[in-house]
């Protein structure tokens, strides 16, 4: 594992654009990131930390000025512990709930799919029964 790694580099790394980098950077998500000697970015192991939870945040669905809540919080330092923990155990809550709606639809879709599959199978079959040449193929 290499020590710096450029833009493209590590976009790639956390299956972001490039352009998501330079945004987390002017939004103040993420420090200046350095430069080499080519004026180029270099993220190193700091960087990659503090992108790796900007990116966990955000796949969680975190707004960026949620995100930008708790990064100011953390710079305002220690004492603010409890209110970034806070941050997350509410966004957490959110995510329960939305985990439980989502179960809920999926067994409504599951209960639709087995009705219709229940429906349509005795109704092929029924007819089937009735006409031999029902589901036969046009000039066979």
């Amino acid at each position: 594992m290499k020590d710096f790694y450029s833009i493209g580099e590590t976009a790639k790394m956390f299956g972001i654009a490039a352009s998501a980098l330079r945004y987390y950077e002017s939004e103040g998500l993420l420090e200046p990131v350095p430069k080499n000697e080519s004026g180029r970015r270099v993220y190193g192991p700091k960087e990659l930390r503090r992108i790796r939870f900007i990116v966990t945040l955000r796949d969680a669905g975190i707004p960026v000025e949620g995100i930008r809540q708790y990064v100011d919080l953390f710079y305002a330092g220690a004492e603010t512990i409890p209110e970034r923990k806070q941050i997350l155990v509410d966004h957490l809550d959110r995510l329960r709930q939305e985990a439980e709606r989502l179960n809920e639809l999926i067994a409504q879709l599951e209960q639709m799919i087995s009705t219709y599959e229940d429906t349509f199978m005795k109704r092929e079959m029924d007819s089937r029964k009735a006409d031999p040449d029902y589901g036969t193929k046009p000039g066979s």
